[in-house]
């Protein structure tokens, strides 16, 4: 490895993946073609499937056009045009092709997840065309996965799945999701549900007998709809969605299972509906709560910076309880968590689904933001963006307290899957199990896949499935299974790692299960995060400690230990306009700015004026 600190080179680019990453990527570099004509020459851009542009969540190969894109128009970070404005460019019968059939095209509506990708093909083609104009060679390889990546005198070689060999001066990681983990079809278990085809019966069959799933998540929720439309009848009577099971599978039914027995909150109205990092509060108080370590600890994140904004949030709505207990100095993050969580347990979610269906439907439908979930995923949204200031402690706190309320009680399920949830539901045809589900060592065997359901009493059941779908999310990215080895073996990357504020009392403390989360290095113990370590401006770092200025990584699945709460379209559009704005500093500013925590938060604060 020979690796040392040197400008950045932009005149050969390649970007692997054409996702919506990559394609926000792509569009910004066009919005600052004014700086970037003269540095950029040639653009390669590697991906996979044979359509660039798209993305694997939005591929027809990969979902089904009964699954739904979660996300409106008017939350879509906006690229050469909006998702709606495209949409009615469309003529009927190639909507009608897209599952939708509801017209008028409504900017607030959620539609199915391939008119999406559809959209992102037609946006990309626009963009490319646009930076051809300006002289930028833009090199598109389709249906070629890129198989290494390997380094030499600061430049990158990249090998493709023909063998052949590409250098180039700058890379961007941008490959998006990766499902690496092994389906046993014979025992009807799945280990993720893509490609959601695979889940499908064939023609002239149907499942009868009860669908298990792990999670009861968005991706889930893509099974049930994927599912239900080939098991029965959706229609609507006296305005209400009903669902009639057909006769061939009476016995048909989806099981959900869920450590916590939680559906999602549901859609809800919001005042603003992009993300900013620092809407809430100043980049100078964030600066100020970084203490002489150089750490920011999540409780003074959360009292300093949080508790003002969600008093105001939850004032608006008129939750006064809340307001109570938030003005009082010991009420903590975790208080608040299990407050809200409370408020999210139901006896029977889907009859607590029930009645927040009119909650939400009020909100949608009348206009009435609701500000707390707003503005606490605007908190965590920002949190996420300076999570390397948390020291070890921090983020063992996050992901075991913090992680599972956010997912489960402020992601948003759009009000049409809640409504084919409900349908199900007074259908008989859908139930919702708590508990913790283990693999057994027999766990598979020919015909089903056999489960072990712990309850929080630790009372065990076994449960046998014909059928069962492993829909909790992506495994956590070790050093072992990034998918570019040469780059480990030569120590262009390595393992994220965290220090601890207080390392003595956590040694102290040591259990052999605390062991395994840590690295051992010289002079001090660090925590291993998954995924790779990246600093702000998201280069990748090598095993010295130094920032590689040839090599980015903006896979959310490789940075998600540093970055805990990147996820959905708006989270592409942030991270790529980070990396771009970046470039511009260092061309124009002469300043790399990831390595100081004052130059990037000055970056956060500038991009949000874009």
């Amino acid at each position: 490895m020979n690796i040392q600190k040197s400008k950045t080179n932009f005149s050969n680019i390649a970007i692997i993946g054409s996702g919506p990453t990559g394609l926000y990527l792509l569009q910004y570099i066009w919005e600052h073609i004014d700086v970037l004509a003269s540095e950029i020459k040639e653009i390669t851009i590697f991906e996979k499937e044979d359509i660039l542009g798209m993305g694997m969540p939005y591929h027809p190969k990969t979902t089904d056009i009964y699954n739904l894109a979660n996300i409106s128009s008017e939350e879509i970070p906006l690229l050469q045009e909006s998702f709606g404005n495209w949409l009615r460019k469309q003529d009927a019968d190639f909507l009608k092709k897209l599952n939708i059939t509801d017209l008028p095209i409504d900017d607030s509506e959620v539609y199915s997840r391939v008119s999406l990708g559809h959209y992102f093909v037609a946006q990309f083609k626009q963009i490319v065309s646009l930076l051809d104009s300006k002289g930028i060679k833009i090199v598109q390889k389709a249906n070629c996965e890129v198989s290494d990546i390997r380094e030499e005198d600061g430049k990158l070689t990249v090998t493709d799945c023909n063998n052949d060999s590409h250098q180039f001066s700058t890379v961007v990681i941008a490959n998006g999701h990766e499902w690496n983990n092994e389906d046993h079809p014979a025992s009807g278990y799945y280990a993720s549900p893509w490609p959601i085809h695979k889940l499908i019966p064939k023609t002239g069959e149907t499942y009868d007998f009860p669908v298990g799933t792990l999670g009861a998540s968005l991706s889930a929720f893509d099974v049930v709809t994927s599912l239900a439309h080939r098991h029965g009848i959706f229609a609507k009577e006296n305005l209400k969605l009903i669902f009639k099971k057909n006769p061939s599978n009476p016995n048909f039914k989806i099981v959900l299972h869920s450590a916590e027995g939680w559906l999602p909150h549901l859609q809800y109205e919001q005042k603003e509906p992009i993300r900013e990092i620092y809407r809430h509060f100043s980049r100078s108080q964030l600066l100020d709560i970084i203490d002489d370590e150089g750490f920011m600890r999540i409780e003074t994140f959360f009292d300093r910076l949080c508790r003002p904004a969600l008093i105001e949030a939850f004032s608006k709505d008129r939750l006064t309880h809340v307001v109570d207990q938030l003005k009082k100095p010991d009420f903590t993050f975790k208080d608040l968590v299990s407050l809200m969580s409370e408020k999210h347990e139901y006896v029977d979610s889907f009859e607590g689904m029930k009645k927040e269906m009119i909650t939400a439907r009020n909100s949608v439908v009348h206009n009435i933001p609701i500000y707390w979930m707003e503005t606490l995923d605007d908190l965590m949204y920002s949190l996420n963006y300076h999570a390397e200031l948390l020291p070890a402690e921090d983020h063992q706190f996050f992901h075991k307290e913090i992680m599972s309320f956010l997912m489960n009680v402020i992601a948003a399920l759009p009000l049409q899957s809640a409504e084919i949830l409900l349908a199900l539901y007074d259908a008989n045809c859908i139930e919702l199990k708590s508990g913790f589900v283990h693999f057994p060592e027999d766990a598979f065997s020919e015909g089903f896949t056999k489960i072990i359901l712990e309850n929080e009493n630790g009372d065990k059941e076994e449960v046998d499935y014909q059928l069962f779908v492993n829909c909790g999310g992506g495994q956590k990215l070790e050093l072992k299974d990034f998918p570019f080895q040469t780059l480990v073996k030569l120590g262009v990357v390595k393992a994220a790692t965290v220090n601890f504020a207080d390392e003595k009392e956590y040694k102290d403390n040591l259990t052999e299960d605390k062991k395994k989360g840590l690295k051992i290095l010289d002079d001090h113990i660090a925590f291993k995060l998954s995924g790779i370590q990246i600093d702000s401006s998201y280069r990748t770092i090598n095993s010295q400690g130094l920032a590689n200025n040839f090599l980015y990584d903006i896979n959310f699945t490789h940075t998600n230990g540093l970055r805990p709460y990147s996820y959905g379209l708006q989270a592409c559009s942030a991270t790529s306009l980070i990396l771009v704005e970046s470039w511009i500093s260092e061309i124009v500013d002469h300043k790399n700015v990831g390595e100081e925590i004052e130059t990037i938060t000055k970056l956060y604060k500038d991009i949000e004026g874009l």
